[in-house]
């Protein structure tokens, strides 16, 4: 699908010493690559880096699914629909909306019909990855059931009263959670840009991520690193040994997007509703409808804003760019459901 997304055109381009950048302008000759001479490497003069940028109709996506559903009619009282869908959804830019934001709460904002890119902005499959609102699993079921007059009621008046015309319903939903994207505000400094992604630490990948996990965290923040380059360094990912940089700044970073997955969400919502008729064209009808049952918490996708390590009282080796403390990176501080909540009605219908 041709989608529309942002993409930052006049990105830096790396300086080599085999393969030297000369500006157009100044006529200065560029080996070496650092955030302050970011704009002299851009193809195009007079704008920025970061911020210049194209809304192109080059963003793709794909989504495959398995669809149940089940129906049944009223019988005997019952009635029940269910339906389970497994999909993955794969794109390159995701529409604002239906994501989880870095701080771990939900994006509910649906101003734009494009999305920006995070990291290398002139190479289409470095953006790739499961959708921002993609969950794997979801299973929604609702019921209702007219509940029989037990036979023992059916001598007294009394016992009929109380006893007969019971209905219960409810709405069961299941779902898996949202991705993880793991940003980094201050990476991709040596492209001129102002946000990329982290690197996976040594020896760690998603399932290191995912495993010895610190007490009170989601995920292992010491699995990735701020994607630091020191001068004299290669710069990882313009895959050259002669680019280097000519002074401390950031990469683009090896984590791909939304590399993990948050916490799954379920909710149960019900209904109990008793009616007495009355007369033959009017009755009273009792309702109370309990919302979120059981009171469970949907937790909210962990932070996974690297840069809130030091923001919170965590700390970073600014040599290496691995984390010494954590802060609040990959910790859980919220929730996306509301509490229980119980309403009763009262209706006299004539």
């Amino acid at each position: 699908m041709r989608l529309y997304r942002f993409a930052g055109i006049n990105q830096a381009q790396i300086a080599t010493l085999t393969r030297p950048i000369v500006n157009a302008v100044t006529g200065d000759v560029i080996t070496t690559n650092t955030p302050d001479n970011a704009l002299l490497r851009a193809p195009m003069q007079g704008v920025e880096t970061a911020f210049f940028a194209l809304n192109g109709t080059d963003a793709q996506s794909t989504y495959h699914a398995l669809q149940v559903s089940v129906n049944r009619s009223m019988s005997h009282g019952l009635q029940f629909q269910a339906a389970y869908t497994f999909s993955k959804s794969i794109d390159n830019a995701s529409g604002p909306g239906g994501g989880a934001n870095s701080n771990g709460s939900i994006d509910t904002s649906s101003a734009y019909d494009t999305a920006g890119i995070l990291g290398n902005q002139l190479d289409p499959r470095a953006n790739r990855g499961v959708s921002d609102f993609d969950r794997p699993q979801r299973f929604a079921a609702a019921w209702t059931w007219d509940m029989p007059k037990p036979h023992f009621a059916a001598g007294s008046t009394a016992a009929s009263w109380l006893l007969a015309n019971w209905q219960v319903s409810g709405i069961v939903t299941l779902m898996s959670g949202l991705p993880i994207d793991i940003v980094d505000p201050a990476g991709g400094s040596l492209y001129g840009l102002t946000g990329a992604r982290p690197n996976w630490a040594p020896g760690a990948n998603r399932q290191t991520a995912m495993s010895s996990v610190p007490p009170g965290y989601y995920f292992n923040p010491y699995a990735f690193a701020m994607a630091i380059v020191q001068p004299g360094q290669p710069i990882p990912s313009a895959h050259d040994p002669n680019a280097l940089a000519g002074d401390v700044g950031t990469d683009i970073g090896n984590v791909g997007r939304n590399a993990l997955r948050g916490p799954g969400q379920s909710c149960v919502d019900f209904s109990v509703l008793k009616r007495w008729p009355i007369r033959e064209s009017s009755s009273l009808q009792f309702r109370a409808d309990f919302f979120n049952l059981f009171n469970h918490a949907n937790r909210n996708n962990p932070i996974s804003d690297i840069s809130t390590v030091s923001a919170t009282g965590g700390s970073v080796d600014t040599v290496t760019g691995r984390i010494l403390s954590s802060g609040d990176f990959g910790r859980i501080l919220g929730v996306s459901s509301g509490p229980r909540i119980i309403q009763l009605a009262l209706k006299f219908s004539f």
